[in-house]
């Protein structure tokens, strides 16, 4: 694990670039602010964050499965069907969580979904929806869309939908949120992801065949969601996916060093498991972005080492640290608990870093000049 109490864990080049006398100083204001934040309330606003990452990963999983290509409920009464998350995500930073189309000669309908946690956060709520009409209303980002599902009709009809828990919307007043949105055709929907269904709350629909599949709730137990992860999704959602995969595969080939794996391989993991309608160098630069992003959360919480200590295969870049070697599941369920064992002081360290950057006057530095 890295050192949480240790800047350089957490310099990108800055440290670096300073003298060894600016370096020293960076060093001791980091160690001075490291005692500016309280661990435990760190760790509190954590754990809400991961809560709320946790439920709106539901959401998105919900619509994957109602409108999954294959026997989802919402695909079979509608004929929309789920092509991929964080649809335009490689062109055009946006809001939107999940694509659905349903193709037609005569043109293209679209459903936008943006999934959201909390009754509270109208606001917020259409702002993101607002946001993500204001990217697929570009003509090249909507080009850029048609190419990636093969669509040659210039005829695209867009729908909007705020996807919330059920319990989100009670005593919600939804004309608020109509009036606020820049769309011609929004609604908002409601799923229940403990029993699994689903069910339109207000608003509009860009199809006759969307509105006839929503007179009445959508159950999609029938389909188990088809994706693990998204872009930016909290860390331990895709690590523990991709640590499970590791495992179970080094155990089905009998290899003798079943913790480690090489950089090529997560690369290649996460790249299958990721469902982003983009290809080529867009989607590469997606996937190396999220992919540095995780190896560099697993190693600061020791969930991951690439220590030369840790490591026996000269073919691997990374160890698994997890005690045993009892499977792919007991390694799974060990990714968790060992990264909010440690998320909590990383976070400090992170913090204290940013505040000393923020802070840091390099011109301060007198040196052997002395003081004035």
């Amino acid at each position: 694990m890295k050192d949480p109490e240790d800047p350089w864990t957490f310099d990108d080049g800055y440290l670096e670039d300073l003298s060894s006398r600016n370096q020293e100083r960076f060093e001791e204001d980091f160690d001075d602010n490291l005692d500016d934040f309280d661990e435990d309330t760190v760790e509190r606003r954590l754990q809400t964050r991961f809560n709320e990452a946790e439920e709106h990963l539901k959401l998105v999983k919900a619509a994957a499965a109602c409108f999954h290509p294959r026997e989802g409920a919402g695909r079979s009464e509608s004929g929309f069907r789920y092509v991929g998350v964080d649809p335009l995500q490689a062109v055009a930073e946006n809001p939107a969580d999940v694509l659905l189309v349903k193709p037609e000669y005569n043109g293209a309908y679209f459903c936008v979904v943006c999934c959201e946690i909390g009754g509270e956060s109208r606001k917020d709520w259409v702002e993101n929806v607002n946001e993500a009409r204001r990217v697929f209303e570009s003509r090249d980002n909507r080009d850029v869309l048609k190419s990636q599902l093969g669509i040659e009709n210039d005829d695209l009809s867009f729908q909007y939908v705020t996807l919330t828990r059920t319990d989100d919307t009670v005593e919600m007043d939804f004309s608020v949120l109509g009036r606020n949105c820049d769309a011609d055709t929004y609604a908002v929907w409601s799923a229940d992801v403990e029993d699994k269904w689903m069910m339109h709350e207000n608003g509009s629909f860009v199809h006759a065949d969307l509105r006839s599949a929503f007179s009445e709730q959508l159950d999609y137990m029938r389909r188990e969601d088809p994706l693990k992860y998204t872009v930016g999704t909290h860390p331990v959602f895709p690590l523990q996916q991709l640590v499970y995969q590791v495992v179970k595969e080094k155990f089905e080939f009998d290899d003798e060093h079943k913790s480690e794996f090489a950089h090529d391989t997560f690369y290649e993991l996460f790249d299958k498991g990721l469902q982003i309608q983009c290809s080529g160098e867009r989607r590469k630069q997606v996937v190396s972005s999220e992919v540095d992003r995780l190896l560099d959360m697993a190693l600061k919480t020791g969930v991951f080492s690439d220590e030369d200590d840790d490591l026996r295969s000269d073919d691997s870049d990374f160890r698994i640290m997890y005690s045993g070697t009892r499977g792919p599941d007991h390694a799974e369920n060990a990714v968790k608990p060992k990264y909010f064992d440690n998320i909590g002081r990383v976070q400090v360290g992170q913090l204290a870093y940013d505040k000393t950057r923020d802070e840091f006057d390099p011109e301060t530095d007198l040196g052997s000049y002395g003081a004035f």
